[in-house]
């Protein structure tokens, strides 16, 4: 493997240059999606899939997202059997979700009166009924594991949803490395990054800033009240169109100092080997002996077990965290999140897996790029940005 130091930056792009599909593709998706569940519940020998799960709510409305709910007992469910879906959902906000995530995708309605529980309302869906669901209730036959299987392969619609996510998270989050000022702390950092990424519509999951080197002490951290005077990683992982994807960009004030170049540059190149190890058919214990080497290679054995590496992605924050234990093969329209932490450096990008290789999902859209390459490939990281 050779490093090569020379940096480059990527041109700007506009957020708006990427463009979704139409509301005809996503109720297609969602058809397509329910044909799925019908071929699993056939296998299954029941007649119905009450789906609780908010992950699998998001799944199989194509990206609907059912947000506002402060209490779980609360959240809306789905009914599917072959021919039919319904909504289930309380009368404070079924036609709220109806105006604002599922109007025209073919559902219908099963309401529950809010003075009254949600768990009545399936109590009468799933009696005398040879019903699945996805989560535990009652004594319904448990398909979650094999749905969380489906649920991980993306479809074309949600591809598309993905990347227009990964742009908006990386133009928020660059933005605000470019911008941050001397003396700003680490909550008014964090502050400014959920604003850039609430106002393009996307919900903040997990914000993490670390200035003067704080990383080196805690490898998952948050943010306090520490000013920021020579440099400071940030990551985010963030939701929209009930897709989670997770990134992180490094800056400093002035060139980096030794410690902190040292650890950025190995982890862009750990990070770099495990991009390049994932294509379908990997095997995770390999790929992550491969970055294990890597950490050996520079001098940095240690920090492997310090944090975890990466971890399958998709309608849930973490669909599969990755261990050494691992022996499932990737697959392909799988999507991975890659998170190396070394000292006080974070290198971190979510990715598609494909048939052609692995591709970006929070690529850089205007950010100085490591060049590295891996038995003649060439692969991009994220640098450190001097301000």
């Amino acid at each position: 493997m050779s490093v090569t130091e020379e940096t480059r930056v990527v041109a700007p792009a506009s957020v708006a240059d990427m463009k979704l599909p139409t509301t005809m593709d996503r109720r297609a998706d969602i058809e397509w999606k329910q044909t799925r569940i019908a071929e699993l519940l056939q296998s299954a020998g029941c007649d119905g899939l009450l789906v609780l799960s908010p992950d699998n709510f998001a799944w199989l409305t194509a990206v609907g997202a059912s947000h506002g709910f402060l209490d779980a007992n609360t959240h809306p469910a789905l009914f599917l059997t072959a021919e039919a879906r319904w909504l289930i959902c309380a009368n404070t906000d079924s036609q709220r979700i109806f105006d604002e995530e599922i109007d025209g995708l073919g559902f219908q309605l099963k309401e529950w009166p809010w003075h009254q529980s949600r768990e009545a309302l399936l109590g009468d869906i799933v009696q005398s009924r040879n019903v699945a669901v996805d989560i535990p209730f009652g004594t319904c036959k448990q398909l979650g594991p094999r749905i969380d299987v489906l649920r991980r392969t993306l479809t074309d619609y949600e591809i598309a949803c993905y990347r227009k996510l990964g742009q908006t998270l990386s133009h928020a989050l660059e933005a605000t490395g470019r911008t941050l000022s001397v003396g700003e702390t680490e909550r008014e950092v964090a502050g400014q990054l959920s604003h850039r990424l609430l106002h393009r519509g996307v919900q903040p999951l997990l914000i993490s800033v670390t200035g003067e080197n704080r990383g080196r002490m805690y490898r998952q951290a948050s943010f306090t009240s520490t000013p920021i005077t020579k440099n400071c990683v940030i990551t985010v992982a963030a939701k929209k169109y009930g897709l989670c994807a997770r990134a992180s960009r490094s800056i400093s004030f002035g060139p980096p100092d030794a410690h902190f170049r040292r650890d950025h540059d190995a982890a862009c190149k750990i990070s770099a080997t495990y991009v390049a190890c994932s294509w379908p058919d990997s095997v995770p214990r390999q790929v992550l002996l491969a970055g294990q080497r890597i950490y050996q290679l520079t001098g940095m054995e240690h920090e492997f077990y310090l944090a975890p590496q990466g971890h399958l992605t998709g309608h849930a924050p973490v669909e599969l965290n990755l261990c050494l234990e691992d022996e499932q093969v990737l697959q392909s329209n799988w999507a991975i999140t890659w998170c190396v932490a070394v000292g006080a450096a974070v290198s971190c990008d979510t990715f598609l897996i494909s048939d052609e290789g692995p591709r970006a999902i929070t690529s850089a859209e205007n950010w100085p790029l490591k060049r590295i390459r891996i038995q003649g490939a060439e692969f991009v990281r994220p640098d450190v940005l001097m301000r």
